[in-house]
Order: structure tokens, then sequence, then C-alpha cells
């Protein structure tokens, strides 16, 4: 309530000064184009309402859901609905009773015995989980619902996006009143404010298109190293320095990629926040000048955008791509879609399942365009998919409890990491290989660490995590992938933190092959 107040102060400030300014003589208020001429960008990139007001209003589609932890055990064989046919045809039959009720889920977080699962539930799975766990009369039932009205929780976390974005919009029109005042280039984004709040697809890409205008000399701008199910391009970044004669030389590489999964916002505003934090301590601190002479950084801000898109304009809670299957189904799960041991457990043939891992190994364009972009690099020494949420730094293997080749490299990177980001504002993560929280396949961390990326790699293996961001995964804790705007800087900066010390020690201690 007080971080809203105090944003309700600030709007009216803003208001009250764009009203005041607003007879200065400018030629064009809040509408400003501006031709984008750097040779890494396209052509002519001119921008929209920089100062336009974006409101997020979600239709009714999660009226009468519900988030519910339970012992997925205990209530491994009650009935939600599937029919005999639909189990025959999605389920090849050696599947425990409890993992055909998960795929049925929309699950949260589990434990790997499945004896904890906070899972989200439609309105109609909802009552036939509660009328048949109440027939059961257990002395102890071992479920409860942690959130009775998912409707009103993103409705509030939008009351809460408009309002961060009104008072943007104002102060965004100041600025461009000033800037007309003065006779300044106006800003696509400002940057003062920009990790104030979330921000859609076109706003982030516009975000990076000014990053690389204001750092021409250090930032490549690709619009498009491929398009989504829906056509969208994938657009990447670039960021290291040049040689006098204009050149790149040839340098390790770190990968970083982020909004795998639709609905995991933080990811993305993450990894938004370590772009900018090379670029704008460029010349200004040390180990980043250091950095940026001697690496080169290729981040991927916004891997499914389809989904993306969907989860500001229609379903908050949207993870998969927007892939229409068959009987109204839509979407694959793209951590489940790499080719890595696809669809040999950890994954679900069944359409309508969070982790439908799709028709085949690498079936969707976004895993194909961003494979294919990978394993053009050929210098890649560390990788980072990020996600949220649960606190966690997950190391290769997902598929096998066997050891992987470099598990103690892996380990110790992960440890560190782990309390680095512990030694800024408190938070404990985890660091554990991926099966030690549940097996998976056909996942970009273990992809990238594997046979194919490392054989397109010239051979030579990486580090590669995936690393669960905010919140922790707590019994009172609902939060999930809804994480305040509030804490979008801290959690920047102790990701920060760790992945400068990720960048120097992988840098300098590359994988060998063995």
């Amino acid at each position: 309530m007080k971080n809203l107040l105090s944003i309700s102060l600030a709007l009216s400030a803003a208001v009250l000064l764009a009203t005041t300014t607003s007879a200065l003589p400018v030629e064009s208020q809040g509408r400003n184009q501006i031709v984008f001429n750097s040779p890494s960008s396209p052509p002519s990139a001119v921008s929209e309402d920089i100062c336009q007001l974006r409101q997020v209003s979600y239709s009714p589609d999660l009226e009468g859901h519900v988030l519910v932890r339970f012992n997925a055990r205990k209530y491994a064989n009650i009935d939600l609905g599937l029919s005999e046919k639909d189990k025959q045809l999605y389920f090849d039959g050696d599947e425990e009773p409890v993992d055909i009720l998960l795929s049925q889920l929309d699950v949260w977080s589990q434990s790997q015995d499945k004896t904890d699962v906070l899972a989200h539930l439609t309105k109609e799975q909802y009552d036939l989980f509660k009328q048949a766990a109440s027939s059961r009369r257990h002395l102890n039932p071992e479920w409860q619902v942690v959130d009775h009205d998912l409707q009103r929780t993103v409705a509030k976390e939008a009351d809460t996006l408009n309002l961060y974005s009104a008072v943007d919009t104002a102060n965004c029109e100041v600025s461009s009143l000033m800037n007309n005042k003065n006779k300044k280039k106006p800003s696509r984004v400002d940057f003062s404010t920009w990790f104030t709040n979330y921000h859609t697809h076109d706003d982030i890409k516009s975000f990076y298109l000014q990053l690389a205008e204001d750092y021409s000399d250090l930032v490549t701008y690709i619009p498009s190293i491929g398009k989504t199910v829906e056509g969208r391009d994938i657009f990447a970044v670039k960021i290291t320095t040049r040689e006098e004669d204009g050149s790149l030389r040839e340098k390790p590489q770190i990968w970083w990629q982020g909004l795998q999964h639709a609905r995991e916002w933080a990811g993305g505003s993450t990894v938004q926040y370590l772009t900018h934090h090379l670029l704008s301590n460029y010349g200004k601190k040390d180990k980043i000048t250091s950095f940026l002479q001697d690496v080169e950084f290729i981040i991927v801000p916004i891997m499914n955008i389809d989904g993306y898109d969907y989860t500001w304009n229609k379903n908050r809670l949207w993870r998969k791509n927007r892939k229409e299957l068959s009987l109204g189904a839509y979407g694959v799960d793209l951590n489940r879609n790499w080719n890595d041991h696809f669809g040999q457990g950890g994954s679900s043939n069944f359409p309508w399942s969070e982790t439908y891992r799709g028709p085949s190994a690498a079936s969707e364009p976004e895993v194909q365009a961003l494979s294919k972009f990978f394993s053009e690099q050929k210098r890649i020494v560390g990788a980072i998919d990020f996600h949220c949420y649960s606190q966690l730094v997950l190391r290769p293997e997902g598929w096998t409890t066997a050891e992987g080749k470099h598990e103690k490299e892996h380990k110790f990177v992960g440890d560190k990491i782990v309390d680095l980001i512990e030694g800024v504002h408190g938070k404990k993560y985890i660091s554990e290989p991926s099966i030690a929280l549940y097996k998976t396949t056909g996942a970009a961390s273990d992809w990238f660490y594997g046979d194919e990326a490392t054989k397109a790699n010239n051979g030579r293996p990486i580090y590669s995590y995936t690393i669960e961001l905010r919140p922790s995964d707590t019994f009172s804790g609902r939060n999930g992938f809804i994480l305040p705007p509030e804490e979008i800087i801290p959690l920047g900066e102790e990701i920060t933190e760790a992945m400068e010390f990720f960048v120097d020690y992988v840098v300098k201690h590359p994988l060998e092959p063995k």
C-alpha cells in the first residue's frame, strides 16, 4: 500500500508538471519518429508513440481457477475427466497414475517424490478434485487451497502494472516536452524508470534498439534469427568491443536467453537488467570494460514471443508457445522440445499438458531458430537459460541420475553462484543437478551441454545452467510467476553479482572435452 501511495503521489506531480508545461512551443507532443541508421539494425526502424499509455486488462479465462497444494500420490486416482480413449491415445501404459494426473494439471512446483505438489486447477478440475477428495474423509487430507481466485490475483497485478504505466507515461510526456524545448533527440525508452515495471514485447524490442543506438560501437542488433510459430521475428543482440578498424575479433562467447516460458516475466526483466548493466558500466567499471574487450555476449531476450504476447493480452499464466494442435489444444512446451534425449521421460505426449513436448525433437520454429543460431557461434563457453520461479541454480543433467562428465566443474560454479546471490540481498538459492528437482528431457540447458551443441561448438562442451529466479517456493508464498515490479531491481542486482563471477570464471577456465 505504501508503494502504491508513493506511485500515486508521483503520478500527480508528473501530471501537474506536464500540465504546466503544455504551453511550450513544440511541434509534436507525445509522438516522435526516430530513424535508426546503425548498420547493425533495420535501416529505418521508426518508433511508435513513446509516451503511449499501455493498460493491461485480462479476459476472464481464469475465473474460478484456484491454486492447490496437495499430496499427488495420495490423490493419484482422482478422475479429472480424462476419457479412457484419451488415456489410451496419449499415454503408453507405463506411466504411473500420479503422472497421468499431473499431466492434466498446470503444475507450478513439485517435490521429487510428488508428495508435495502446487498446481493450478481450472474450475471444472477443482470441482471434481474437491468432490473426490472430500468423499475420502482422510484424517489428514493433505491438500489446501493456496489461492482461491487466480483471476482476482492477475487482475490485482494488472492494476499495479497500470498504475506504474501511468506514472511512466506522465514522466515520459514531461521528458518529451523538455527534450523538444531543449532540442534534444528523443529516446525510445526512459532508462531511468525502465526497471520499475514489466514491458511488452514491442517495448522490449524498443529497449534493445535504443541500446543499439546509444552504444553503437558495442551492440550488434540482429532483427531476426528466425520466426515464431505465428510468424514473428525473434531478435537477438551481440555485445562486445570492435577493433580500431571496426572489425570484430574472435573471442570467447557467453549466451544468455530469457522468456522461453511465456509467463515467467522476471526472467525477461533479468536479461534486460544484465544487458543494461554491461553497457552502462562500460568505461566506468574495470571488470565490465575488460569483459566487453575480451568476451562476446550473445543475448536472446524473448524466445517465446507469441506466448509472451498472449500473457499480456489474454491469459497471464500461459506457459507454452501458441502452436495450434488438434481438438482445440494449443501450445508446445519449448523447454521439452530441444533435441537432447527428447521424449525419454519428464515430458508429456498429452497435447493439453503444460509439459507437452511436441510431435518430434526440435519440431518448433522457436527451438529451431535458437539451436541454429547457437550452433553458428562456435566459441561459446557458458550459457544460462533464465526462468522463474523457485530460487534454484540447476546444472546438467535433467534426464539421468548418472553424474555428467563435468559434474565437479559444474557444481563448483553453481555453488559459487548461489553464495554470491545470497550475499547481495540474503536470498537463498539451491545449487543442484536438474534431475534432483525432477526428471526433464528435451530441455535447453541439457542441449547446450549435450552432444549436438558440443559438436557444433567445435567439440568443446560448455558450462550450462537453468537459473530459476525469485520467489522461492514456500508453503505460505503464492506469488509464483507474478513477481511484484518492485522486486525487479533487487533481483537484477543479485543476479548481476553472480553473473560477473560466472563470466570471469568460465572464460578463464573453459571446460575441456573428456
